[in-house]
Formats: structure tokens, C-alpha cells, sequence
């Protein structure tokens, strides 16, 4: 292994995946002290697990410094895929956590939050998915102008950037919306962002003409280690009840999925997924994704695997 690949996978172990696990558990005695929350059983829980992704928001931005600092050793690719993830995720956690504080559960769905605006009054989810699409638009319209190689011209990337944007904010959407049992939405972020992933490392590097095995395994590396550190910091305490991620951890994890995946796709992929995401959120008004998991015997094997009896 050359001294750069070295550099940009030790560097990813470190900051995607070593410092949020040291940063849960630093900061797990503060978070118990906290006010309890009491889960669909009937427990009570720690709130607030999804500080994780305030760590990470830190770490993945200062990944793609250090990018900029020694290009030569970090895929320039990926350090703009993690300034952007990274900013995502910082404002998708700030309007979770807003969410969380102080939501009810008076209005829900786009429906409901909808319903409120036309009558003259933001909700806080109402905020959140403003904020979040938002943000996303800006994430998905800088990412796909650079990634086209073409100058910044905002009205001309705004344009191409808005399907893109809209499935990045639709797939964080999609992860609250899994947030309804321990573990489940974790679960559903492990399979979006191993589709992140992959289409990041092969789709971002045909565009820089560097699809070689070689490049697309180090950039599954790095991006592995960053996309599922997260995940590991957090993961026996959200199955074992002892915590709860609510929308400021299931939010900025499902806009960081949603960005891997657009990053590397096609136009005509960005719309397919986008019509598929689209239509599971859209379900989600009409269909309780608990009863379909309950339902079915592989869904519910995968939905109460880890989980305490």
C-alpha cells in the first residue's frame, strides 16, 4: 500500500469512524443526565444519540481540509463529496434537534406541516423540511457542477440540481420516517449507504476518468469507514434501548446516504431513483411501514434482529 492510500484510509479510520466512537462515549454521561424520553414500549431512554452526527459533521469537513492541505494523498472527489456531507449534515442535525425539542405531534407528514402553512403558522417540521430541502439543493447543485467539470453557473446548475436536491432531502425524510423502532432506522441507513457508497466510488470516479479497481476500492474504503462510523458509535445503545437517535440523528444520516448515492449517478439515474424515493414517501402517508414490516416474516426477522426481546 503506497504512503497516500495510506494517508487517506488511516486518516477515514480516524476521523470517520475512531473519533465519533470516542466522542459517543465521552459524551454519553452528559446525555444521561439529561431528561429521559420514553420509547414505544413504554422505557426510558436517553434522547439525543444523534449528537453523533454533530461529531461527524466536524470530522468529515476536516477530512477534506486536510484533503486541500495534501492533495496528492486524498481524492480530491472525496474531499468535496465529505465538505459537502458534512455541511448537510450539520444543518439537517441543528433542524432535527429543533424538531425534537420542540415538535408536536399535533400535525404530521408533508400533509400536515403543509396544512399548517396555508393557515399561516411554520412548524418546526414544517422548518425542518424547508431547511433540509434547501440545503440539500445547495449540496446537490455545487457537487454536480463541479462533478461535470463546468463552470459554476447557478441559474444552469440550479436547474440540473433540483431533482438531485430533491431525492437528497426525500431520502432524510425516508430515514425519520424509519425512526420508529430500535435499530430500524440504523438498519435502513446501512443499506441506502451501501448503495452510497458504491455508486460515490465507481459513478464520481468515471468522471475524472479514474474507474481503475484500484481507485474505485480506496474510494469504497474511505467512504465505507466515513459513511458507517456513525453507525458503529451508536449502534448498542440504540438497539439495546438504551438511547434514541430521533430526527437529529435520523435526518443527517439519511441526507448523507441520499448525497453518496446522487454523487455518482446519471441524469437519467437521479430520476429513476428520485421517482422511487418519491413513491416510498408517498406511501408512508397512506401505509404504516410497521404494519407492512410486521406483515412479512423476512422483514420482521431483519427489523427485530439485535434487538432485546
Amino acid at each position: 500500500m503506497s504512503s497516500s492510500v495510506t494517508y487517506a484510509v488511516v486518516a477515514a479510520a480516524v476521523l470517520g469512524a475512531l473519533v465519533p466512537w470516542l466522542g459517543m462515549r465521552m459524551l454519553l454521561p452528559a446525555l444521561r443526565a439529561g431528561t429521559p424520553v420514553t420509547n414505544y414500549r413504554g422505557r426510558k431512554v436517553t434522547p439525543g444519540l444523534g449528537v453523533v452526527w454533530l461529531v461527524w459533521s466536524g470530522t468529515a469537513i476536516l477530512a477534506s481540509l486536510l484533503a486541500h492541505i495534501d492533495p496528492e494523498s486524498f481524492d480530491p472527489m472525496l474531499a468535496t463529496l465529505l465538505t459537502l456531507a458534512g455541511m448537510l449534515a450539520l444543518v439537517a442535525f441543528a433542524l432535527g434537534l429543533a424538531d425534537d425539542a420542540f415538535g408536536t405531534s399535533t400535525e404530521r407528514g408533508f400533509r400536515g406541516h403543509l396544512a399548517a402553512l396555508a393557515k399561516g403558522r411554520l412548524t418546526t417540521g414544517g422548518m425542518k423540511l424547508f431547511g433540509i430541502s434547501l440545503a440539500s439543493l445547495f449540496a446537490a447543485t455545487f457537487l454536480l457542477a463541479g462533478r461535470n467539470g463546468a463552470a459554476f453557473a447557478p441559474v444552469g446548475a440550479l436547474v440540473v440540481a433540483l431533482p438531485a436536491g430533491a431525492a437528497i432531502a426525500l431520502t432524510s425524510n425516508l430515514a425519520n420516517l424509519t425512526d420508529l423502532r430500535p435499530g430500524r432506522a440504523l438498519k435502513s441507513y446501512c443499506l441506502l449507504a451501501a448503495c452510497g457508497v458504491v455508486s460515490s466510488a465507481v459513478g464520481m470516479g468515471y468522471g475524472a476518468g479514474e474507474s481503475g479497481l484500484g481507485a474505485v476500492a480506496i474510494r469504497i474504503t474511505v467512504l465505507a469507514l466515513f459513511a458507517f462510523g456513525p453507525v458503529l458509535a451508536v449502534w448498542k445503545y440504540d438497539l439495546g434501548e438504551m438511547g434514541m437517535l430521533g430526527d437529529a440523528g435520523a435526518n443527517p444520516m439519511g441526507a448523507v446516504a441520499g448525497l453518496m448515492i446522487v454523487a455518482g449517478l446519471s441524469m437519467t439515474g437521479i430520476f429513476i431513483y428520485l421517482a422511487l424515493i418519491l413513491a416510498l414517501n408517498l406511501a408512508s402517508e397512506r401505509v404504516s411501514f410497521s404494519k407492512v414490516i410486521d406483515g412479512n416474516r423476512f422483514l420482521r426477522w431483519i427489523d427485530a434482529l439485535g434487538r432485546e426481546a
